[in-house]
């Protein structure tokens, strides 16, 4: 919860038993949290930022007994007032449970069963309320007394309580509504009460589907466990050991879990989490644990940062796609080019080859800044090897029925085929040899290139979706390399030579044809598969 609250908590309650104002318990509870040594939370900041407070600050500290999940309180022994004074503070019922008497001004009484209940009556209307109440217990031992244990936590004097408010960020409510519309369950994890909790959902407009606290939990078996964390959505009075437990039954499950949080009692669920979350304000430990620490205020970061994810992992998917059907569309090809081709007639040379390949890879340089369709962002998505593998065999093959069409197009067509003829002058062969590589360099270059839009989305390209800015500007441009360089000094370096315009008519056919049956081919194949 204190990670949907503004972390700016205000002291706005201490009373005694009877809910007056009492000055003793502020300055007790300002002792307790001045003295102690361990790490101090935000409650302990706004109990010691009333520093106007008359209170001794010069006491001697006898002893201290840390606080734990278990018992849920703390004391510091000082000497104060020629005695030992032991001043436990923490949560209600716990301290409570430790008292025998309770104090109105200077009048100590028993701590009678109804005087209990009527405690907690009110302790629970405040947590409806939203506000985090703390008890404040003293117990006096004489000074001869130098190390103090649990067993010291016993007979205690019940003061009264203080209660503090930390109001709702403005952001939880909608971070909740879009984690939802992207397709995240959001749970609350939480060592305050189910009364407290409830209020906080209430103000961030959480739906509560099913709320269950540690206790119970602690009384159910590990199969009883698994189907509780999975059924509720707010899990109150936690203790860090459960809040771990529940991150890896859920990760157990199958599902992918990210975990925020803020304080101490969070660091075990943040490392047992696929992502730790923290914000800068958070505690030195609970950053250290985190794997990303949020630096602005909004939570609604959180859908920004989910969704930017998820956006880079399109985009590689993309990428893995693309460079898997094309290498294994040209191995194909250039597999079939010992069966098909003439004697001693290569594809393309090796030099070729390698030019070919940087100039395919130069145009795939804008995938990381394309645009993502937004039914892909709509829902998590998970690595699938298999749905790669069989894009992959799927997709890959129909660029090598264009090539081959290619080959018989340049050695049927445009007479490609005399190389193999003995009558052919050698400076012919030449010539037709260079022909030949050049337009398979260009064929191939023009379609593996303009067919990474087709890849690319799921929908109609360039019609329901069109590729950023940035992807259009490199693909388009190595195409246009890809047909200028034939016609250079450098294509005539690497062996290539200018090709007959009719030529790029039948290019021209071939990549459209290429597109429409690669288009045809990835949609039946996703309403096969159906899976990314």
């Amino acid at each position: 919860t204190g990670t949907l609250t503004q972390d700016h908590v205000v002291l706005e309650r201490y009373v005694d038993v009877t809910n007056r104002v009492s000055e003793d318990v502020l300055r007790y509870a300002y002792m307790n949290s001045f003295y102690q040594t361990g790490l101090r939370n935000l409650l302990d900041r706004a109990i010691l930022a009333h520093t106007d407070l008359d209170v001794e600050l010069n006491c001697k500290k006898v002893d201290e007994i840390p606080f734990d999940f278990k018992r849920r309180r703390m004391s510091v022994v000082i000497d104060y007032e020629d005695r030992h004074v032991l001043i436990c503070k923490g949560a209600v019922e716990e301290v409570i449970g430790a008292c025998v008497n309770y104090q109105v001004d200077e009048d100590i009484n028993p701590l009678i069963q109804l005087i209990k209940d009527d405690l907690l009556d009110e302790y629970r209307t405040l947590s409806a309320e939203g506000y985090r109440v703390l008890a404040i217990a003293y117990r006096e031992f004489d000074r001869t007394k130098p190390v103090f244990t649990l067993a010291d936590e016993s007979e205690l004097i019940l003061l009264g309580y203080i209660a503090f408010f930390d109001p709702p960020k403005d952001t939880s409510a909608r971070a909740i509504e879009a984690l939802g519309r992207s397709g995240v369950a959001v749970k609350i994890l939480t060592g305050d009460n189910e009364l407290v909790t409830r209020k906080v959902c209430n103000d961030v407009r959480m739906k509560i589907d099913k709320i269950i606290t540690g206790p119970q939990l602690a009384a159910l078996d590990e199969a009883g466990f698994g189907n509780a964390v999975n059924e509720a959505n707010v899990l109150a009075r936690l203790t860090p050991d459960q809040k771990e437990k529940v991150i890896k039954t859920l990760r157990g499950q199958g599902h992918v879990v990210g975990f925020m949080g803020d304080g101490i009692n969070d660091v075990l669920a943040m490392k047992a989490a696929d992502v730790g979350i923290s914000v800068d304000t958070a505690v030195d430990v609970a950053k250290e644990s985190a794997d990303i620490i949020l630096l602005e205020k909004s939570l609604l970061v959180l859908e920004d940062g989910i969704l930017e994810g998820r956006k880079v992992f399109g985009n590689i998917i993309k990428y893995i796609k693309m460079g898997a059907s094309s290498n294994f569309g040209n191995m194909f090809s250039m597999l079939g080019s010992a069966f098909v081709l003439p004697n001693n007639l290569l594809p393309m040379l090796p030099i070729q080859i390698l030019v070919n390949n940087l100039l395919y890879d130069v145009s795939q340089v804008g995938i990381p800044l394309d645009n993502v369709d937004q039914e892909y962002l709509d829902k998590p998505r998970r690595w699938n090897i298999k749905s790669i593998q069989n894009f992959m065999f799927f997709v890959g093959p129909i660029s090598s029925i264009f090539d081959y069409g290619t080959w018989f197009l340049m050695l049927y067509v445009f007479g490609c085929a005399a190389f193999g003829l003995s009558s052919t002058p050698d400076a012919s062969k030449a010539h037709l040899e260079q022909m030949f590589h050049s337009a398979w360099f260009v064929e191939s270059l023009i379609t593996q290139t303009l067919i990474v839009h087709i890849i690319r989305t799921r929908r109609i390209p360039f019609i329901q979706s069109r590729a950023s800015r940035t992807m259009l500007l490199t693909t388009m441009s190595v195409m246009a390399v890809g047909i200028w360089l034939p016609y250079s000094a450098i294509g005539h370096y690497i062996g290539l030579c200018p090709l007959p315009a009719t030529f790029y008519m039948w290019l021209a056919l071939f990549s459209l044809t290429y597109c429409v049956l690669t288009h045809l081919v990835k949609t039946w194949f996703y309403k096969r598969f159906g899976t990314d």
